[in-house]
């Protein structure tokens, strides 16, 4: 089996036409799901672009493989899917924003194609229309339609050069892992002109808010709405539509790749996987991004199509650390005592997980952690447990009751759980090392 693992950077799990989202146009993702297992709870390890890939990369959590945030190092001898798929002849290839923060390190891939090789194909207009709209000052906070082409994007670039290496590996005989890793619809939120135009502001729904009268979020969550607290209703609205205009984007870009695998007759021999590193709050508890353990942060998309496996849906708890034991699992290579995730094949070959699968999911940036069962959440800050929820009453995340005597047993057995986990999955002795700046 060829592998084709496609990514989306802050691709919400709800941002699909397929699942009635009024402002999502995915066709190409949509026809993906019609032949794929969708599962619908599925969580990132971490809720930022660095710690989430590396976690995918190694199948280990962030506190395992060292990057905790966009400026942290993987701990030396990194082991990641790429390792394991070499033994048995494959091409292997990583394109796009695959953010490693320490680039000497033996990744296991072919060489990257990178951001800078795609700004040597753009003009001098282009760039400059790009590093306007990239501004690190305004960029998470404003939107609008862009100049630029469908083709004068780094997804078209990444897209098109994926392609091509996979017409290179086809046409040798050549089985191959295509990590193909698009940055849409990351800010800035400028799509094209015409896919800007086609949402209607005036349309949108703007999500619902904490009432007035439940608990504070925890004071981080307070500081990092700051960001957005200027914004009026109209400027709001304008960000909503530039974001699904780049999930509009990305979907075109998937679909250049996957039709190139039917093109050129591979698709019964071709794993097609589709997620996204974490997803973005879009304005829900006043916020734009990610950074917080809200779910439109950490719960994630994940289609996996493999040829012969009948389509369908799988609710039980996943997590990103189980693609690398999933795509061992179908290719027959051999899992390293490093992974910490476990495949999903028998889940989609049975349509229930194995005996005693996991009750929780965890997922974490920096100092800042979180606990998730089916029912209920804990999100712990810098050591302290800070906010605790009952999902299955309070799904939104509005009622903090992290002070509500009532729930102090459910919030200790939580966090002795948490204790747990990272206890048993922490590395003894490893140091965590930062970079000199961020490599974004």
């Amino acid at each position: 089996m060829n592998v084709l693992v496609l990514m989306s950077d802050h691709h919400r799990f709800d941002a699909l036409s397929h699942l009635c989202n009024p402002l999502a146009t995915t066709p190409n993702l949509d026809k993906l799901a019609e032949r794929s297992v969708h599962f619908e709870s599925c969580y990132d390890q971490s809720p930022v672009c660095a710690p989430a890939r590396h976690s995918l990369a190694t199948g280990r959590y962030a506190h395992a493989q060292g990057v905790i945030t966009n400026r942290h190092q993987p701990f030396p001898g990194m082991h990641t899917i790429a390792h394991s798929l070499k033994p048995l002849g494959y091409r292997r290839f990583h394109l796009g924003h695959m953010h490693w923060t320490d680039r000497s390190m033996d990744n296991g891939y072919e060489e990257e194609i990178t951001a800078a090789m795609w700004r040597e194909t753009m003009s001098e207009k282009v760039l400059e229309r790009y590093d306007w709209e990239n501004d690190g000052r305004t960029r998470r906070t404003t939107a609008g339609p862009s100049p630029r082409s469908f083709e004068e994007y780094w997804g078209y670039h990444v897209a098109s050069e994926s392609v091509r290496q996979i017409e290179e590996a086809v046409s040798n005989g050549e089985n191959f892992i295509s990590w193909t890793s698009f940055t849409e619809p990351h800010p800035p939120f400028f799509p094209p002109k015409e896919i800007y135009e086609q949402i209607d502001q005036s349309a949108i729904d703007l999500p619902e808010q904490r009432p007035s009268d439940s608990p504070l979020p925890h004071p981080r969550i307070q500081r990092m709405q700051q960001e957005w607290a200027h914004l009026t209703e109209v400027e709001i609205r304008q960000l909503i539509a530039g974001y699904y205009g780049m999930v509009n984007l990305v979907d075109g870009y998937c679909g250049m790749v996957i039709d190139a695998i039917d093109r050129l007759g591979v698709r019964d021999d071709t794993v097609i996987i589709w997620t996204a590193d974490h997803g973005d709050q879009q304005w829900e508890h006043e916020l734009f991004l990610k950074f917080n353990m809200r779910e439109a942060s950490c719960h994630v998309p994940l289609f996996i199509d493999v040829p012969g496996q009948a389509a369908g849906s799988l609710s039980e708890l996943v997590e990103h650390i189980d693609l690398f034991p999933t795509i061992c699992d179908l290719v027959g290579a051999e899992v390293p005592d490093s992974v910490q995730g476990r495949s999903l094949v028998p889940s989609m070959k049975n349509g229930s997980p194995e005996a005693g699968w996991r009750d929780a999911v965890f997922s974490q940036i920096g100092d800042m952690q979180m606990i998730r069962t089916e029912t209920e959440k804990l999100n712990v800050y810098g050591g302290e447990s800070g906010e605790y929820f009952n999902l299955a009453e309070d799904p939104k995340e509005f009622h903090n009751r992290i002070d509500d005597s009532a729930c102090a047993d459910r919030v200790a057995a939580l966090r002795s759980r948490f204790d747990q986990w990272y206890a048993e999955t922490a590395v003894e002795g490893a140091e965590f090392q930062t970079v000199a700046k961020t490599t974004a």
